[in-house]
Parts: C-alpha cells; sequence; structure tokens
C-alpha cells in the first residue's frame, strides 16, 4: 500500500505557496506571525494527539484530498521523473536542494543555541558551494561533516511551545500548529525568495517536490485500519523526536 499521506509530511513546502512568499505583504505578515507565536510560547499546553486533534473531521477531508492529487498527479509525474531522469542526476539535484537549505538550518540552529553544530553545517555549506560545483556534489559529507535539517517549528518547540491542534494541511500533509505557522518562517527564509522570476521558482519548486515523491515510490508501510490516526501519531512523535534531538529531520 502507498503511503502518499506520509511522503507529503516530509516533502518540501508545495511550489504554490512558495511563489507566495515573493510578495511584501507576506514578508510582513511573517513578522507579525513570529511575534504572535512568540508570545504564545508559554501559553500553549501539552496535550496528548486525541486531545490536540479537534479539527480532525476537516483533517480526514483534507488527507482524502490529499491522496486523490497524489494519485492522480504527484505519483504518475514521479514515476516519469523516474524513468526520463538519470539517477545520477537526480542524485545531483537532490544535493542541490539539500544544500540551499544548510543555511535555514544553520540559523534554527543558532536560534536553538548549538553553536557548534551551526559551524559545522556552514563549513558543510561553504565545502559542498565551492568545491561541490554549486552543491552538485557532496565532498563534504565525505570529508566527516554530516548534514542535519532544523525548521522553525523545530526551534519553537526547543523554546517550549507547545504542538497545538493537529493539521492536515492540502498538498503538505501532517503538521501542527506550531509546525504549520513554523512554516511561514521557513518560506520567507528558503532559498526560493532569491528566484525572482515566479516560473522559474515554480518550476524548481515543482522538481524538488517531484524528486521527494520520487523516492518513495518503493516505500510500502503498513497503516492499519485507519491511516488518519496512523499518520498523525507518527507524524506527532517523530516532531517530538527531532525536537528532542534523538532522530534527524528529514
Amino acid at each position: 500500500m502507498d503511503e502518499p499521506g506520509a511522503r507529503l509530511s516530509e516533502a518540501a513546502p508545495v511550489a504554490i505557496a512558495r511563489r507566495v512568499t515573493g510578495s511584501g505583504w507576506f514578508r510582513r505578515g511573517t513578522v507579525s506571525v513570529m511575534l504572535l507565536m512568540m508570545a504564545s510560547v508559554l501559553v500553549m499546553p501539552a496535550a496528548s494527539a486525541a486531545e490536540n486533534d479537534p479539527l480532525e473531521p476537516v483533517n480526514r477531508k483534507v488527507l482524502a484530498f490529499n491522496y486523490v492529487v497524489d494519485r492522480g498527479l504527484l505519483k504518475p509525474a514521479a514515476q516519469v521523473y523516474r524513468r526520463a531522469v538519470p539517477r545520477f542526476v537526480r542524485a545531483g539535484l537532490r544535493n542541490v536542494f539539500n544544500n540551499l537549505n544548510e543555511p535555514r538550518t544553520v540559523l534554527n540552529q543558532v536560534l536553538q543555541g548549538k553553536p557548534r553544530i551551526a559551524a559545522a553545517d556552514a563549513a558543510r555549506f561553504v565545502v559542498n558551494t565551492t568545491f561541490g560545483l554549486g552543491g552538485l556534489l557532496d565532498p563534504a559529507t565525505a570529508m566527516g561533516l554530516e548534514r542535519h535539517r532544523e525548521d522553525f517549528g523545530q526551534t519553537l518547540g526547543k523554546w517550549g511551545m507547545g504542538g497545538g491542534p493537529y493539521l492536515m494541511l492540502p498538498i503538505v500533509g501532517p503538521a501542527s500548529f506550531r509546525d504549520g505557522a513554523g512554516r511561514l518562517v521557513d518560506f520567507a527564509t528558503g532559498p526560493m525568495n532569491a528566484v525572482h522570476d515566479r516560473t522559474a521558482r515554480f518550476g524548481v519548486s515543482a522538481v524538488d517536490r517531484v524528486d521527494a515523491r520520487s523516492r518513495q515510490l518503493s516505500v510500502e508501510v503498513d497503516m492499519g485500519d485507519d491511516p488518519y490516526i496512523y499518520l498523525r501519531d507518527a507524524y506527532l512523535e517523530r516532531r517530538a523526536h527531532e525536537i528532542e534531538d534523538q532522530v534527524q529531520a528529514r
């Protein structure tokens, strides 16, 4: 059985949302969102998965929509991409996308009080950008500089902010109030903001999304009788582990 919902939760943000980040109102709004989130850090209590899912009826409908999009669009596109694009080209593109996200990871590591690992990942970015042909190659890993990934949702979790209500976002997949709001900041600090041409930005984002989906084509997971509950609990557990640095974000 395919696992489109789980794959959607790990993939890059939807291209349309990335296009929005180029507008001035979005950037001004992001500052306001950050201030609101910081103000709520100390007042959002922790709760169980069931208690944090007041939007379950709506979330289930969104999940059903995500399955339709995956089966009708994302999966077929990923299959064509995997057949048409050589493996070494796909690997190079993935390296470039990973490298472009390194500065955002470094920023969040600094915000989380991890100066040593932030310095190591900054060095990784410099090495791969210079000696790795702009990130096409990954010599930093061969040098022992391990790749990490941090996002603003994790940073808020480190600061003590509870997850809040569970959300199933269209296309993007599982999230929480904290992580969904954190993605607004991730959008604003992401590499696509450096691409001013909207067509180019949309194209790069689409390739990133299809590439991420193609790497999960062979994944099969038994999600039991209720895939919604499986995805929700798995997501919340994984995010808790990521915030505690027990596993790496993907």
